[in-house]
């Protein structure tokens, strides 16, 4: 009876009407996060994937997609270690689902080639300290012609504001000679200018950061800064669409061929990036 009821849901989204209003809603709701994840996900998502680091807002999929949860501890770890700030925050704990997969995000090493229709990342990518590797390995478990949906942080509208956008060139030299060459200075930085602190206290307070482990936002972009990573490096997908809306951008890649190896930053950059970068630069400064 279910798969019933799935086909016809399907069925209904499929027609010109349900599409029409769909596109009426999201654009009088376009600044609004959940709206347009949604969106993105009923255009984009189909059969069977992973969703990384969801937290208290795994994202609302199409009937009939299935998702499994991955995180870097299982639920009871993630509620004692992040329970806490998550109450401050006025969030629910307790609408953290399940980890069906505990893996590092940056390596996903518990996952084959290909092995998932589609891979969401909400706000994950700017928390790893080698990005291209990241992307690299999402897009490494997504079958061909699968999806990977990004959203991250849009700078101009976080506490990041003030900080200084990620290159392209900062991301090929910590890829290429270990993040570790720039651990200290993003702690720094991130103790300078989120934390406020006196220069005095700078150092210390980094010291903290690396004893902990800490993992906050290494990298920082807006859509455009985003953009120019796609252009720079292979990563063997296609950027089918970039949105810029309310406090965060959305960037959907669609894998056209294998990764390329690891240590190779030459090759053939994400496809349709240079030109969507021109279009999507005017629309998303508006």
């Amino acid at each position: 009876m279910a798969d019933y009821a799935n086909a016809a849901r399907r069925f209904v989204m499929a027609t010109p009407a349900y599409l029409r209003l769909r596109d009426v809603l999201v654009r009088a709701h376009r600044n609004n996060v959940h709206v347009t994840r949604e969106d993105l996900a009923r255009r984009y998502l189909t059969g069977s994937g992973i969703e990384i680091g969801a937290l208290t807002t795994p994202l609302r999929v199409p009937p009939g997609v299935r998702v499994r949860y991955v995180d870097r501890k299982s639920r009871a770890g993630l509620l004692e270690e992040e329970g806490p700030e998550l109450r401050a925050k006025g969030l629910n704990p307790d609408a953290i689902p399940e980890t069906d997969v505990v893996d590092d995000a940056g390596t996903l090493a518990n996952f084959g080639e290909s092995e998932v229709d589609f891979v969401v990342a909400n706000h994950v990518l700017e928390h790893l300290e080698d990005p291209i590797a990241g992307l690299r390995n999402l897009l490494r478990v997504t079958r061909p012609g699968g999806i990977v949906l990004l959203t991250l942080p849009d700078a101009r509208h976080t506490f990041d504001a003030r900080r200084q956008r990620t290159s392209p060139e900062h991301l090929v030299r910590d890829h290429q000679e270990g993040p570790e060459a720039s651990r200290r200075a993003h702690y720094e930085e991130w103790a300078r200018i989120i934390e406020g602190l006196p220069d005095d206290r700078i150092e210390e307070r980094a010291d903290e950061f690396a004893r902990e482990d800490a993992r906050h936002h290494f990298h920082v972009w807006e859509l455009d800064d985003f953009l120019e990573l796609l252009r720079a490096v292979p990563l063997g997908g296609e950027l089918v669409e970039a949105r810029a809306y309310g406090i965060e951008f959305a960037v959907v890649l669609r894998k056209t061929s294998p990764p390329s190896p690891s240590d190779s930053t030459t090759g053939q950059p994400c496809t349709r990036a240079a030109s969507l970068g021109s279009q999507l630069s005017k629309r998303s400064s508006s």
